[in-house]
């Protein structure tokens, strides 16, 4: 198995410490930042495979280093970890395209279950890859024997990631919805409140 490459990015050298301490823990190589625009030239030469960054950091912050990431079309896990946590604020950064967010103080188990769910996020996407690839093999044997241009022919010609764009959608989803349930337990919002607000995230699952 490839070892998973991790950026971190927060102007505390304290929290950039302890983080990298718990990836590496996790067999997670890192790269480290005090800014979000020291990142920005290192997109190119490396391949992350996530990036951890603080939501308030001098400069560039984590919800605009998420806009930018978009803007250059990489796909690439990214947790916003603050010390600012809001309802608001959470909503936000899952809405552009955030993995996870974790408030501070956060601790130990916090961090290793992102890097669980980022594992078994590779694996369902690697088990996904290989059954498209297998529907495309599939298809193109039928059309060479002279079959139909069928509706399968149709989904084997997709562009990549196009067959993930709903279970993205869900797993932004899930992801507010679990910081929905950390501040329903920890007596920020109501029963009530979760409801509403969990009804509300559901409905914009396409």
């Amino acid at each position: 198995m490839n070892r998973l490459r991790a950026a971190i990015i927060d102007d505390d050298a304290g929290i950039l410490d302890l983080i990298e301490q718990i990836l590496r823990e996790e067999g997670v190589e890192t790269n480290r930042y005090e800014q979000a625009e020291e990142l920005l030239p290192h997109l190119e030469g490396y391949d992350f495979d996530i990036i951890i960054s603080d939501l308030m950091l001098p400069g560039m912050t984590g919800l605009e280093l998420l806009d930018e990431l978009n803007s250059r079309k990489k796909d690439i896990p990214v947790v916003i970890i603050t010390g600012y946590a809001s309802l608001d604020s959470a909503i936000e950064a899952v809405n552009r395209g955030a993995f996870s967010y974790i408030k501070k103080p956060f601790n130990i188990e916090e961090i290793r279950f992102v890097i669980t769910r980022l594992r078994q996020r590779q694996e369902t996407m690697r088990e996904m890859n290989a059954l498209r690839d297998q529907v495309r093999v599939l298809t193109e044997r039928l059309v060479k024997e002279g079959g139909p241009a069928t509706q399968d022919a149709q989904v084997a010609a997709i562009p990549p990631f196009a067959l993930f764009q709903e279970s993205v959608d869900v797993n932004k989803a899930l992801s507010a919805i679990e910081y929905l349930g950390r501040l329903r337990s920890d007596g920020f919002i109501s029963e009530k409140e979760f409801g509403e607000f969990k009804g509300k995230i559901l409905k914009r699952i396409v």
